[in-house]
């Protein structure tokens, strides 16, 4: 397992996440996502990084992919950071959470009933419905099945009654 590893280099976090060496640099030296196990101090010394933070690394990645300035995304990071209670109940907050680019917004969302904003309006919850078109589908095709097992239905005495009654008129 990958989080049995105390520690990551540099080189390390660079092949995991995909983010490159010199953005890794930078982000550590603007103070942006540093290395929790070790910083480097000065010439010869190494920077050595948790799981944690090769996770925040890849999510920054991500979200620069989509389209995410490096200002916002410092916006949402102390956004994150702030509100680790808005979590609560959950065993790896972080891990269960899920982030939605929605144009220019990076939406936090800790269930399908709770999500809000960490960057235009921050803290601001969102009125969102998730309709899981999977699982409908699913349920769908589960009735079908059952409607396919079971013998038709017997008409009802009423229709049957009028449609004895058309013939009889016929």
């Amino acid at each position: 397992m990958a989080q049995a590893k105390e520690s990551f280099s540099t080189g390390d976090a660079v092949r995991i996440t995909g983010v490159s060496f010199r953005n890794i640099d930078y982000w550590a030296r603007t103070k942006f996502i540093v290395p929790s196990i070790a910083e480097a101090k000065g010439i010869g010394t190494e920077r050595r990084y948790s799981f944690s933070d090769l996770l925040a690394l890849r999510v920054a990645r991500e979200l620069r992919e989509a389209g995410i300035s490096t200002q916002s995304l410092r916006r949402v990071v102390e956004f994150l950071r702030a509100r680790r209670g808005l979590t609560r109940g959950l065993t790896n907050s972080l891990a269960e959470c899920h982030l939605i680019v929605t144009g220019s917004d990076v939406q936090v969302a800790t269930s399908r009933e709770k999500i809000m904003s960490a960057l235009l309006r921050p803290g601001q919850t969102s009125f969102a419905f998730v309709f899981d078109l999977a699982r409908t589908m699913d349920d769908m095709k589960q009735e079908i099945e059952t409607r396919e097992r079971k013998p038709p239905a017997r008409a009802s005495a009423p229709q049957s009654a009028r449609r004895r009654a058309l013939r009889r008129a016929l």
